[in-house]
């Protein structure tokens, strides 16, 4: 909330209120103009007057504004009152009229009447945290619900709505909000509405799915959220957890019937973890949702939430030109607007009159400073960036990347309540707040891009040249330059480059970014597609690609890999084919962050929170941003404060945050000012530098990045986790994937190092028939200092275990081909020693050898260093 908008206003508000209200003494006539009125931009507003004449009649009213007033405005006189409109501005105003009566005897009075008008609310956002968001399923009949909330204004009200049980509680506010309800069994839809003194309103709506008995311990997840009519059938996945051991059926519910899933369906029996198929082709456009229903023995029946697949006619090449080429026309009408005379605002408004005709246009809007949006007829939502010199706020076309991978991450996750996340073994997180991976990554697209304007790239004003180069020359090992994805005269950057960010501890974007569509959700037609990338905002801040669009040989544009986004409201159009991405895009394609610091250096990246909610709601501690057009030069400034304060001091992200501030400034001090902002933990410091998650008992891989096969799970078959609730896995391709697994993670080996302990059991199906053959499936954990042969390794085979054939049991598990037999818990030690006070490499891997018929997998836990 901006209490320091509102005091400033409560301020000018006093000293002015003396110019306002009162009589014109004994004279006659006698004017008497109503009280000062107190109000917001875009609001109607009447003042009116209540004149007597005891000697004589009134014959006649005017109004009129003071000429000293900054901001004019249409005043519609109605008998003794006059209307007017007070208009979208963006700083707190005074307008001051004054009411002249005139009596039958050509008498005059007098009388002066102020209205004291605050910009209209804009960062308004609304949003879940846990309940409600990250798991939508319970066994409370009573539940608490929180989240955060942003608003420029005070908040008057939130109300929570159970539409089950038709009761409402209005929610507390302090630092978040939050409220306590009543569930029934069964679905209950939760409506929760927050209204701001200016009566601008944003809901969210969530389903709440409870039942007593309800244990689901992962969400039901699918492996494709959207289709394209006409093309190919093809297999969805489909997997959810549970914990129920009272003989359970677990099925698939929705359109066209139900399916059984199998427990062992993902290649590992006995795990939690229930999958199925099937396929997939319909015929018309539409949502098509699933739950995972379990019925037992005890007769308790219970649903999972649903989870959904968007279907939709395919977008032609011609439909997409016709985007394009009103967003080329936007740009060139703009133009034409400005070099009239017109300032940004009154330009803007003119375009978006123009947009209002068009034949294929559905809807328009503008803000303020000149940001244009639209929807086309088709669906397909187009941006325009207004030209704000030397900010990160302007971009124009960009280069063609390579074709982006389509699909999200398919992989289990399980509920945060399913566990306690507790600090590994070799880990400070218990004595601090700490990024949980030391890997940093950064993305820029406008460092020197060779297909855009000069005006579009930062050159030496990104943050590239700040802190990235920070981060590259303190060779620390808290924070370390993993990946750097940038377009610095050649193509750096594609699409994919902002999908995955499972294994980052610090992400920078240094891009252009604007907020968009305020307004659009009230008058959002279905036959646009889905709107949920509005739901809970006023509008949504979006990020600028670098990319566009590619086209074929013969002109048309070529929209693989980005249909199903174009589509889902993930991406939308700008000039020259432009794309930017919105929160929705992140929404999707993040899967979990290991509590990371993501700074979004960017105009309004936090106008309001649409952009920073996602990626707190995925597993980040904290994000960074800008509430406005902000300068490059500030940008740049203020983050490289921050961060090299946290590395060189071990500053918390407030210390660090403060240290900026008071080096810069608050704002950049700009015309129109633009400030940092701060969202989230401000108690989060940077990674230890050492190894996380080691124990795996965070329930994610979250450090780990992954190839193949890799993944945590609860159990194999009787095999429980030697410590705490969850064991990491490496096969050679089981359930959805013939892909080899491995998990590998980078960190600094403290000085005095000297050990590297670990448990494993190895299962396979080349137990006992293929030993001594060509089928020799195998297991290596390498430590390996970055970018050497100087290791310290592990290395077992199938054939080196079936030396020592007594110690192969028969499992409790079968795998596809079935036969498993499998190894005790076996400790092992490797000497590190060489490695003290490096930078090293984990890396865990199962290696097929002879077929990929016969699987083996290997458990993990209990790696500590020492």
């Amino acid at each position: 909330m901006n209490l320091t908008r509102n005091i400033l206003f409560a301020s000018t508000a006093l000293a002015l209120l003396g110019c306002g209200g009162g009589g014109s003494g004994e004279s006659t006539p006698q004017a008497k103009a109503g009280d000062d009125i107190y109000t917001y931009a875009n609001k109607s507003v009447v003042i009116s007057s209540n004149n007597i004449d005891p000697n004589g009649t009134i014959v006649d009213v005017s109004w009129a504004q003071s000429d000293a007033d900054a901001t004019k405005v249409e005043l519609i006189k109605v008998n003794n009152s006059a209307t007017f409109t007070v208009p979208d501005i963006q700083d707190n105003e005074v307008f001051n009229f004054t009411v002249t009566v005139t009596d039958n005897d050509g008498d005059i009075a007098t009388d002066d009447i102020s209205v004291y008008a605050k910009p209209a609310e804009k960062s308004l956002s609304l949003s879940f945290v846990g309940l409600g968001d990250t798991k939508k399923v319970t066994n409370e009949a009573k539940v608490t619900l929180k989240g955060n909330i942003v608003s420029d204004h005070d908040i008057k009200q939130i109300l929570v709505t159970n539409g089950a049980t038709k009761l409402s509680v209005n929610a507390e506010v302090d630092e978040m909000w939050s409220a306590t309800l009543d569930l029934k069994k069964g679905k209950n839809q939760v409506t929760v509405m927050a209204l701001t003194a200016d009566e601008a309103q944003v809901e969210i709506v969530s389903t709440i799915n409870y039942h007593p008995a309800m244990d689901f311990t992962t969400p039901l997840t699918l492996s494709q959220r959207s289709f394209v009519l006409n093309e190919d059938a093809v297999t969805i996945y489909a997997n959810i957890g549970t914990s129920n051991n009272k003989e359970p059926e677990v099925t698939l519910i929705g359109s066209g019937g139900s399916i059984s899933f199998d427990e062992g369906a993902d290649g590992i029996d006995d795990d939690g973890i229930y999958a199925t198929s099937f396929s997939f082709n319909p015929t018309k456009e539409g949502k098509f949702c699933y739950q995972a229903q379990v019925s037992d023995s005890e007769e308790n029946v219970y649903q999972s939430e649903p989870s959904c697949i968007w279907v939709a006619e395919k977008y032609t090449s011609d439909q997409v030109a016709k985007s394009i080429d009103i967003a080329d026309s936007v740009e060139t009408w703009l133009t034409s607007e400005l070099d009239k005379g017109k300032d940004v605002h009154a330009s803007a408004k003119a375009v978006v009159d123009q947009l209002n005709i068009h034949k294929d246009v559905g809807a328009a809007g503008y803000t303020y400073e000149g940001g244009i949006w639209w929807v086309n007829e088709d669906g397909i939502l187009g941006l325009h960036n207004p030209l704000v010199e030397n900010s990160k706020s302007v971009a124009r076309s960009g280069t063609v990347a390579p074709t982006p991978v389509v699909k999200a991450a398919f992989e289990t996750r399980y509920y945060d309540d399913v566990f306690k996340k507790q600090p590994t073994t070799y880990s400070s997180v218990a004595t601090a707040n700490r990024i949980q991976s030391s890997k940093a990554v950064m993305i820029s697209p406008y460092i020197n891009n060779p297909d855009v304007s000069e005006f579009s790239n930062f050159f030496k004003a990104d943050d590239y040249y700040g802190v990235w180069k920070t981060i590259k020359n303190s060779q620390s090992c808290k924070l370390f330059p993993d990946s750097e994805f940038v377009n610095n005269e050649t193509v750096g950057v594609s699409l994919d480059s902002f999908k995955d960010f499972t294994t980052f501890g610090y992400i920078h974007f240094s891009t252009h970014g604007n907020n968009y569509f305020n307004g659009l959700f009230k008058i959002w037609d279905e036959k646009w597609g889905p709107s949920d990338f509005l739901k809970g905002y006023l509008s949504v801040s979006g990020l600028y690609t670098g990319i566009v669009l590619p086209k074929n040989e013969d002109g048309t544009y070529n929209l693989e890999g980005y249909e199903s986004d174009l589509y889902m409201k993930r991406l939308a159009i700008g000039a020259g084919g432009a794309l930017i991405i919105l929160p929705s895009f992140f929404e999707h394609y993040l899967s979990t962050m290991p509590k990371s610091l993501v700074v979004l250096s960017a105009c309004r990246s936090v106008y309001n929170n649409s952009l920073a909610n996602v990626f707190l709601s995925k597993g980040a501690g904290a994000v960074i941003g800008y509430d406005d057009y902000v300068l490059s030069s500030y940008a740049q400034d203020t983050t490289n404060a921050i961060i090299s304060d946290m590395l060189e001091n071990d500053s918390t992200l407030k210390e660090a945050f403060d240290v900026a501030v008071n080096k810069y400034g608050k704002s950049d001090n700009s015309s129109d000012e633009a400030f940092i902002r701060m969202r989230g933990e401000e108690d989060l410091k940077l990674s230890s530098g050492s190894f996380d998650n080691l124990s795996f008992e965070q329930g994610e891989l979250n450090a780990w990045a992954k190839n193949g096969d890799g993944r945590i799970i609860t159990n194999l078959g009787g095999t429980k986790p030697l410590d705490g609730q969850f064991v990491g896995v490496v096969s050679t391709g089981l359930g959805y994937t013939n892909e080899l697994g491995s998990i590998e993670q980078s960190a600094c080996l403290d000085k005095n190092v000297t050990t590297l302990s670990f448990d494993w059991k190895f299962y396979s199906e080349e137990f006992l028939e293929y030993c001594d053959t060509g089928f020799d499936d195998s297991f290596t954990l390498n430590v390996c200092e970055e970018s050497t042969t100087n290791c310290a390794s592990f290395e077992t085979s199938v054939n080196k275990l079936c030396e020592n054939q007594e110690v192969l049991v028969e499992s409790d598990v079968s795998f596809d081909q079935g036969g498993v037999h499998n190894t005790p818990w076996i400790k092992e030690q490797l000497d590190v020693s060489a490695l003290a006070n490096k930078r090293v490499k984990l890396t865990i891997e199962a290696i097929d050898k002879g077929d990929t018929a016969y699987d083996s997998a290997i458990l993990i836990d209990n790696i500590e260093v020492k």
